[in-house]
């Protein structure tokens, strides 16, 4: 009975002090979610621009410092905010920068977001969402992310 006990305590005391170390900080954003409206196909748009809104990303970690990487997502069908469709291809969504190096504990980091429908009568009307994974990337033991939603609402109109 004792050489069962002394190996669950030893996994309990582990876990127990990995999952604490794991709390201790991640990333946090501001930008949770994104509606742009009246989008004109053929054009592109700066979230920043469009909305007053940067994604900020913050190493709320105590003690380690972190690469950020950041990238565009398809929803699965089960996130899609109802009257939405995951955006068709994720190269209408630019990060103007993805990648962050060395960002220290309590840091920020800030990029813009571009997005560019393509001239194509067939989206007009549509309604698309994507997510913006930002999260810590490179050689790191614990990896951790946060999404932001996008909503991207395109106009009836194709531009001449």
């Amino acid at each position: 009975m004792l050489r069962i006990r002394k190996p669950i305590i030893l996994f309990l005391v582990v876990t127990y002090i990995t999952a604490n170390t794991a709390l201790a900080g991640g990333l946090s954003s501001r930008l949770v979610e994104v509606r742009l409206k009246d989008l004109t196909p053929g054009k592109i748009y700066s979230v920043k621009e469009s909305t007053g809104k940067i994604l900020d990303v913050t190493n709320t970690t105590e003690d380690i410092t972190v690469n950020i990487g950041i990238e565009p997502e398809k929803p699965v069908d089960y996130n899609l905010v109802p009257g939405y469709e995951p955006i068709p291809d994720l190269s209408w969504v630019a990060i103007e920068k993805n990648y962050f190096k060395k960002v220290d504990p309590g840091e920020s980091v800030k990029t813009d977001i571009l997005i560019s429908i393509p001239k194509d009568k067939r989206y007009a009307g549509k309604k698309y969402q994507v997510y913006i994974y930002s999260h810590t990337a490179g050689e790191a033991m614990m990896r951790v992310g946060i999404m932001g939603r996008l909503l991207i609402e395109i106009g009836g109109d194709v531009s001449p």
